[in-house]
């Protein structure tokens, strides 16, 4: 499955920081970890795996990140692999991607919608409508990012289980 994230600059979650929230539930903020790559010299990982919880089926499933689909993904077959995006609350996000899911409400009635700001930040009012799970990173207390990170997966977990059960680990026989 694969989890789009926004591109805009101006996001707290990029490919820049994405594997460690996603992955590890650590936010570090976008600047400091496009510092500490630019160091090490590497590039944003991108693929990880992750336990699914055992009340919904259990076993392992690797994720995949990006943050630019449309050259990514060139058949609707690619496109039904997207699970999660993570909205940046601008429509001119989605702008360049194959219908529907250039059209947030269609996009957000296929994938499973989570929107990530800062604590204090104004919510974008394109949200209002769109079918997005809203949280909340506090700026300085970075024990609560783990309430953030368990509330994207347990949205997720439960979503793929409704929506997408056949991308999820299938019960041996």
């Amino acid at each position: 499955p694969i989890i789009v994230l926004p591109k805009g600059m101006t996001a707290p979650i990029t490919m820049a920081n994405a594997y460690e929230f996603f992955a590890n539930s650590k936010f570090i903020p976008r600047d400091k970890m496009q510092q500490q790559l630019r160091t090490t010299k590497q590039t944003p990982k991108t693929v990880f795996s992750r336990n699914i919880n055992a009340r919904l089926g259990g076993g392992k499933v690797e994720y995949e990140l990006m943050d630019n689909p449309k050259s990514k993904l060139h058949s609707s077959k690619d496109w039904e692999r997207v699970v999660a995006v993570v909205a940046l609350g601008q429509a001119w996000q989605m702008k360049d991607w194959p219908p529907p899911y250039a059209d947030p409400v269609q996009l957000f009635g296929r994938t499973y919608g989570f929107y990530v700001g800062m604590e204090g930040d104004k919510i974008p009012t394109d949200l209002q409508g769109w079918s997005v799970k809203q949280a909340r990173l506090n700026r300085d207390k970075r024990g609560l990012d783990s309430v953030t990170f368990a509330s994207f997966w347990n949205g997720l977990d439960e979503w793929m289980t409704i929506h997408r059960p056949e991308l999820l680990p299938q019960p041996e026989e």
